[in-house]
C-alpha cells in the first residue's frame, strides 16, 4: 500500500510560545518562495516596533556575545524582529527574535529570543540548559561527521526533482526563517540535544575545530556517550511546486522512492521528502521553523522503498 502522508498545516502558529501575527494591510497574504526575501516575518504592531527600536542594538550584541562565548564563533545576523508573546507567565508581552548564521565548517542557523525583565533585556529559552539552542551546533557537527552521505542524498534529490520541474526557495529567504539547524537548498537538517551549556563546552566545543579523521573519531566517541543525538537526526528534503495538482504530486512523491532510495537509506535517523505548493505566508512560521504553507504538505519517509515493497508483497 502506498504510504503517502498528506497533512493539513495549522493556520494558527505558536512558535516556542511566540505568536507571529501581522496586522498591516499592505502585507500580502501569500508570496512565492522564488522572490520573497523575508522582510515581513514577525509582528508588525507599532508597540512591537517601538520595543525593537529600544532594544535592537543591545539584543544584537547579546546574540553575538552568546555565540562567541558558547561556540567560539562569529555570527552574521540575517533577521531581527519583535513579536508578541501571549504567555501569561511572562510579565512582558513583547520580545525580540534574532536569526543568524554561525560561521562554522558547516554553517548553521541559530535563533535566540530576548525579553525585558525588571527593566533589563534578558535572553530567554523554552528548553532547560538552552538545549534547543545547542542542538543547532550539534546538528552542524553531526552534518560534518556524515557530510558525504547527506550531501550525496541532497544532490541526488536536487538532480531528480529539478529535472521534473520542482525547485527550492531562494537562498536569501532561507536565511530569514526561524529554522535552527543546518539549512541548504532542498535540505533542512536537525537533531535534538539533551545536554546543557556546561556539558557542551566540556565535550563538544573542544572538538569543533578538528578536521578529518581526528574529528570523526572524536565525534564517534561523543555519539557513544550521547547516543540520542544520532538517534534524533532528522533529514528533511524540501521542494516546492507550481502548476501541479496535489494528486500528481502525491504520486510523484511515491515514485521518487525508486531513484533516491539507495542514497537516502544510508543516512541514519528520520528522513523525509516534503513538497509544498509555492504559496507561503509572509509572516507565519510552522512548527519546524519553515514559512507556513497555505496548502497541504505532501510528504513521505525517505529511504524506505525496500520496506514498502516487502509490505506490498505480504
Amino acid at each position: 500500500m502506498k504510504k503517502i502522508i498528506s497533512v493539513a498545516l495549522s493556520t494558527t502558529i505558536l512558535l516556542a510560545g511566540c505568536g507571529l501575527m501581522s496586522n498591516k494591510k499592505e502585507i500580502p497574504e501569500t508570496v512565492s518562495v522564488k522572490e520573497y526575501d523575508g522582510r515581513y516575518i514577525g509582528d508588525h504592531d507599532k508597540k512591537n516596533e517601538a520595543f525593537l527600536e529600544k532594544h535592537k542594538a543591545q539584543a544584537e550584541k547579546m546574540y553575538k556575545d552568546y555565540v562567541k562565548e558558547v561556540f567560539g564563533k562569529e555570527a552574521k545576523i540575517n533577521g531581527i524582529h519583535s513579536y508578541s508573546n501571549p504567555s501569561p507567565s511572562l510579565k512582558t508581552s513583547e520580545g525580540i527574535s534574532i536569526v543568524g548564521t554561525i560561521d562554522y565548517d558547516v554553517p548553521f542557523q541559530l535563533r535566540l529570543l530576548f525579553v525585558e525583565s525588571e527593566g533589563k533585556l534578558v535572553m530567554t529559552t523554552f528548553t532547560p540548559g538552552h538545549q534547543n539552542e545547542l542542538s543547532s551546533a550539534i546538528s552542524a557537527m553531526l552534518y560534518k561527521r556524515y557530510e558525504q552521505d547527506i550531501e550525496t542524498a541532497r544532490r541526488k534529490f536536487k538532480e531528480v526533482v529539478e529535472k521534473d520541474g520542482y525547485y527550492a526557495m531562494n537562498k536569501k529567504l532561507e536565511k530569514h526563517q526561524e529554522f535552527s539547524g543546518v539549512t541548504k537548498q532542498y535540505l533542512d537538517f536537525t537533531t535534538k540535544a539533551t545536554i546543557g551549556v556546561n556539558e557542551f563546552k566540556k565535550d563538544f566545543k573542544p572538538i569543533m575545530e578538528l578536521k578529518g579523521e581526528a574529528f570523526n573519531q572524536s565525534m564517534d566517541k561523543l555519539i557513544q556517550k550521547y547516543p540520542e543525538i544520532k538517534n534524533s537526526m532528522k533529514t528533511d528534503f524540501v521542494a516546492y511546486y507550481k502548476d501541479k495538482d496535489e494528486k500528481s504530486v502525491n504520486e510523484y512523491n511515491w515514485d521518487l522512492q525508486i531513484p533516491t532510495n539507495e542514497t537516502m537509506k544510508k543516512i541514519h535517523g528520520d528522513k523525509g521528502m516534503y513538497f509544498f505548493k509555492d504559496k507561503v505566508s509572509p509572516t507565519d512560521i510552522d512548527q519546524y521553523g519553515r514559512l507556513e504553507s497555505t496548502t497541504q504538505e505532501i510528504s513521505m519517509t525517505g529511504g524506505m522503498w525496500d520496506e514498502y515493497k516487502k509490505e506490498e508483497n505480504n
